[in-house]
């Protein structure tokens, strides 16, 4: 067996507040110090760093059923989305992924373009309004509630306009809470009446209601086979499935919080990479008035949309919405040929991969052209994971990055955002990656 290096106990007790504050950054410089397999820790507090492609490759796809999510990351998100897709395992996990992938195939996900289309003009008058006032906008807020709503609309087909502040809110308050018991696990459990406990109760209240309004709503409603709420409600009519209310409003909540945080936490950080890149501003606009003109994006225009969705890839490797990934063996294992042992905790992080030097030329350079076919830089498939890999790869990814490139046509052809000039941009790792305070920009109208 090779040899593999530890960081030393001392150094992580030195360095445990910024572990507990900053994990991507600290995971980052352990790579780049102690290599592509780092154990971290010593017993039953340890867990094995693995930063290679072919590593992540052995653990997410080839020997993925070794590996389970029996992990304190997505046993805490279990509190707030029961046994959904994202966190659920084995065959369980197994049977409800086949009732629901129906709904997210390619076909069916293009055709929802003209339902997006829909849903963006609220955000363009509420920008242009700003851009004439000067008035700054939470981008961070504007594109969680924008997401919501069009996951809200296109998976369960009912929209939540007049809520989206209430939910969205909800999300964050339910998540940070989860974040906050990971960092300080010392604090009074759940069920004591602390203030934010009393308040986390509240936002997982708001979020069951809303759960549960939808599935009751969906009950009255003729709904087709290749409708998310339709998939759901017909699977309670299979036994063998298991598929109870209360397993139905886990995987209405896990589709509404993980279809809309990590897409919203992505385009918030596209808008960022811009303003400190505007060149793309210009080059990305040119293009959408060359392949759209002044109409609204349709199907065929995907494709089209050549940089566009290069810019919002860039943004996916930079800032990654799930930075971490973990999983738990089951059986010892060999990794990069150093034995894993049985119940043995491994991390895999996007944020860290995606700026391995090994794989990725200038890292850091905000430089969407290396997503091009033509690109010189290619680099392995699982240097790569914004969405994960193997069997687990997020059912919505497709999704993602079509409603990504169609908000982005529309409003990088209207818009331009700048940073305030005393701005601080500081990035909160909370169950996504967020700016801390929101990300409040200044909008300006696009020179046709």
């Amino acid at each position: 067996m090779e040899k593999f290096n530890q960081v030393p106990p001392q150094e992580l007790l030195v360095n445990i507040r910024r572990i507990q504050q900053q994990m991507p950054m600290y995971l980052l410089e352990a790579g780049q110090k102690y290599g592509d397999l780092v154990l971290l820790g010593q017993g039953k507090f340890s867990a094995y760093f693995i930063n290679h492609p072919d590593a992540i490759q052995h653990v997410l796809q080839d020997n993925h059923k070794n590996y389970t999510k029996n992990t304190i990351q997505y046993n805490q998100l279990r509190k707030i989305t029961g046994n959904g897709l994202l966190t659920n395992d084995g065959e369980t996990w197994l049977k409800h992924r086949r009732v629901l992938q129906p709904a997210f195939t390619r076909q069916r996900l293009m055709a929802l373009i003209p339902l997006i289309n829909d849903l963006i003009p609220p955000v363009v008058a509420r920008w242009k309004k700003a851009a004439d006032t000067g008035e700054l906008v939470n981008i961070d807020q504007e594109m969680m509630e924008l997401a919501l709503e069009i996951v809200s609309r296109s998976m369960f087909g009912m929209g939540i306009a007049g809520e989206s502040r209430k939910l969205t809110g909800a999300v964050i308050t339910a998540l940070d809470h989860l974040i906050d018991r990971v960092r300080n696990p010392m604090q009074l459990p759940d069920p004591f009446p602390t203030r934010a406990n009393r308040i986390n109760r509240s936002a997982m209240q708001t979020l069951d209601e809303a759960c549960y309004r939808i599935i009751r709503n969906a009950e009255g409603m003729q709904l087709s086979d290749d409708n998310l709420l339709g998939m759901l409600l017909h699977a309670h009519q299979d036994p063998a499935l298991d598929f109870g209310e209360a397993q139905t409003r886990d995987e209405v909540i896990t589709i509404l919080i993980a279809g809309h945080e990590t897409v919203a936490s992505a385009l918030t950080w596209t808008w960022y990479l811009l303003s400190q890149n505007p060149e793309y501003f210009k080059r990305a606009a040119s293009e959408i008035q060359s392949v759209l003109g002044n109409r609204q994006p349709e199907e065929a225009d995907y494709e089209k949309l050549i940089l566009t969705g290069q810019i919002f890839d860039e943004a996916l490797r930079l800032y990654p919405p799930a930075w971490v990934i973990s999983r738990r063996s089951i059986d010892k294992d060999t990794v990069m040929g150093v034995e894993i042992p049985a119940n043995a905790l491994v991390i895999m992080s996007p944020y860290v991969i995606h700026r391995h030097s090994d794989f990725w030329k200038d890292p850091e350079k905000f430089f969407p052209e290396r997503f091009s076919p033509e690109s010189n830089h290619k680099h392995p498939r699982y240097a790569y994971i914004p969405f994960g890999g193997g069997p687990r790869l997020c059912i919505g990814y497709q999704f993602a990055l079509i409603e990504a490139r169609v908000i982005l046509a529309h409003l990088l052809s209207q818009f331009r955002l700048k940073l305030p000039a005393d701005a601080q941009v500081h990035v909160d790792p909370l169950v996504t990656l967020r700016p801390r305070h929101g990300l409040w920009m200044q909008v300006e109208h696009a020179q046709v």
